[in-house]
């Protein structure tokens, strides 16, 4: 009797994006539980928890007007961190080890995704629980609040946390979703004129062009994620950090400038005048740190394409204005 071959069916990553927040409890969120639980993962959330304890610690960022020992201490122990798409908590378990006296606000569309990292703060012996998107900064709470609610999401208390992470962000609003990014920025005419701009532009040296670029896609993505990063400075104090993890084939300031200008709007810290064009800043850039590391695979699953199958990720770091 010979045995019936079985073919791995593959995963339409397109078709179910398009359900928002929601695509992450089909099998992306099985896809998603095994790629973040796999070597790489880990060696990578721990290196980012490590470098936003090296950031926080450093010196340059203690104010001269308070003294050392009441700063480092505010500053290395940031009262509350936000977790932003934090998943199944792999990243959050390795954040809530690391910053052993912060609260953590914990916030994911996937109920699946929560109960999962309910289970391993469980796991870790810290106290996490199920919390309103309303009391999520509540004085009285768990340490760890896991807060299921659609992002971005401007309802969230405003300027409340020191620090937001977002690491390997994979938002795709679903088309149900266009109208509330429409009122938070996305029809903002200073932001649609830059980023115009930006979208319809090439790069000098052809061989930059890595794959074709169509502009409206470009467009409608930078406008994405442009809306994406105001929620994270919403939720930030002023001079609040931003850890922001993106995969990269190298270090960010090997990117081309295009690259960098594209993405430097798409953040909200884009200083430099477009053809006497500027956007609003909300950003500060800092400083960024090249990995090299097999995540990247990720973005080789859902492209399939070659180019993506080398690199790592990197982590920018931005003070909120």
């Amino acid at each position: 009797m010979t045995k019936k071959k079985v073919t791995k069916k593959k995963i339409d990553f397109d078709k179910l994006f398009l359900k928002g927040h929601k695509s992450y409890d089909t099998v992306i969120g099985d896809w998603w539980e095994k790629q973040s639980s796999n070597g790489s993962h880990q060696k990578a959330y721990q290196a980012v928890a490590d470098y936003v304890s090296e950031v926080l610690s450093d010196k340059k960022n203690v104010s001269p007007k308070k003294s050392s020992k009441q700063t480092s201490n505010s500053v290395k122990n940031p009262k509350w961190i936000v977790d932003y798409a934090c998943g199944g908590g792999h990243f959050l378990q390795k954040l809530a080890l690391r910053f052993p006296k912060s609260n953590i606000v914990a916030l994911d569309g996937s109920k699946k995704m929560l109960q999962q990292a309910k289970g391993r703060m469980e796991a870790i012996d810290i106290e996490a629980d199920l919390v309103d998107a309303k009391k999520s900064f509540d004085a009285k709470g768990p340490r760890i609040r896991l807060v299921q609610t659609t992002l971005p999401n401007f309802s969230l208390p405003k300027g409340k946390a020191d620090v937001v992470i977002f690491v390997f962000p994979n938002l795709t609003p679903s088309p149900a979703d266009q109208d509330y990014y429409d009122k938070h920025g996305y029809l903002s005419k200073p932001d649609t004129k830059v980023c115009t701009i930006l979208s319809r532009l090439r790069e000098m040296d052809p061989e930059d062009e890595v794959t074709p670029i169509v502009p409206k896609e470009m467009y409608e993505s930078l406008m994405t994620d442009r809306v994406i990063c105001r929620n994270l400075r919403h939720l930030l104090k002023p001079k609040g950090k931003m850890f922001k993890v993106d995969y990269a084939n190298a270090h960010r300031s090997e990117l081309s400038h295009l690259t960098q200008m594209r993405s430097f709007f798409a953040e909200g810290a884009l200083t430099e005048a477009i053809k006497d064009l500027k956007a609003p800043v909300f950003f500060k850039y800092l400083s960024n740190k090249f990995h090299r590391s097999q995540v990247i695979l990720d973005v080789f699953h859902q492209t399939g394409d070659p180019s993506d199958k080398t690199g790592g990720f990197f982590t920018s770091v931005f003070d909120a204005i």
